[in-house]
């Protein structure tokens, strides 16, 4: 099996009209470079629908990291029956991430647009734009031809049915989750973002509890304090009264002793006195 080169390839496009829409400039290193067509549909769409495009408002499509594509070429290609074809995409396309991931071939008898199935394995996202080429496909040789039987036929279910995307392989996409590395990334990142937040909260609650129990322990202290300056306090001062009272007391006896002896040193006087005046009357008479 033999790969064409450019002689060749032009000849086959002049006999065959292999490619529709062709253009010569194209042809580069022995392979023609397909282009973006018309529609494409993420995995990502906020629509879930099939996004347009066209070459003069809205030609641009943006390839998330971790997301899935289906993408439509602009050109028809019609593989003879006694030729192969070997589709890839363009090295600068595939050194930012994008995979191929729908095939490496086109089958002999196929005769529509290619739909490329493509994922984002990059870390960046990927800007692809329509009418641009991106999509390398060389001939080879099929020897020998294959019958009608044998080829690329109508018993094949999308035979002849590529002018837009079929819907069934957009329901095939949209079944379950995507678990993408980078969706994967954001969960762990989520986890753990949630995971510190816990973290630093579990730590400032329990400084706030360390504090609290200093500060309850503090306070059971200065109580403990307190009512231990009192209970002394209240002793000392019970005993100073005690003191003051018994001193009272001795002033208060005394002073009942002193009045007492007063008292009768007085009477006694009196008495004398009487004696001595009625002394001195019986000797005046």
């Amino acid at each position: 099996m033999a790969f064409l080169g450019v002689k060749e390839l032009l000849k086959l496009q002049e006999a065959k009209k292999v490619i529709e829409p062709f253009n010569p400039q194209r042809v580069k290193n022995g392979a023609y470079e397909l282009s973006l067509g018309k529609e494409v549909y993420l995995t990502d769409s906020k629509t879930g629908k099939v996004e347009t495009l066209d070459e003069n408002s809205n030609r641009q499509v943006d390839l998330n990291p971790g997301q899935f594509a289906l993408l439509l070429t602009k050109e028809k290609v019609s593989i003879p029956k006694d030729r192969i074809a070997f589709i890839s995409i363009k090295a600068g396309e595939k050194l930012k991430g994008l995979v191929n991931v729908s095939g490496f071939h086109v089958d002999p008898g196929f005769n529509d647009h290619l739909l490329f199935s493509v994922y984002n394995a990059g870390p960046s996202t990927i800007v692809l734009n329509t009418g641009e080429p991106y999509f390398p496909i060389w001939f080879a040789e099929m020897k020998p031809e294959l019958s009608e039987e044998e080829a690329y036929n109508d018993n094949n279910d999308h035979f002849k049915k590529l002018d837009h995307i079929p819907p069934k392989y957009i329901e095939f996409l949209k079944r379950g989750e995507l678990t993408s590395p980078k969706a994967l990334l954001d969960k762990i990142t989520s986890v753990e973002q949630t995971l510190s937040e816990k973290i630093i909260k579990s730590d400032e609650k329990k400084e706030r509890n360390d504090w609290l129990y200093k500060i309850l322990i503090g306070l059971l202290i200065a109580i403990a304090l307190k009512v231990g300056w009192d209970w002394v306090a209240y002793d000392r001062g019970f005993a100073d009264g005690r003191k003051s009272k018994e001193s009272t007391q001795e002033v208060i006896t005394e002073m009942r002793k002193t009045l007492t002896d007063k008292v009768i040193v007085q009477k006694i006087d009196s008495i004398l006195a009487n004696e001595i005046k009625n002394d001195t009357i019986k000797k005046a008479k």
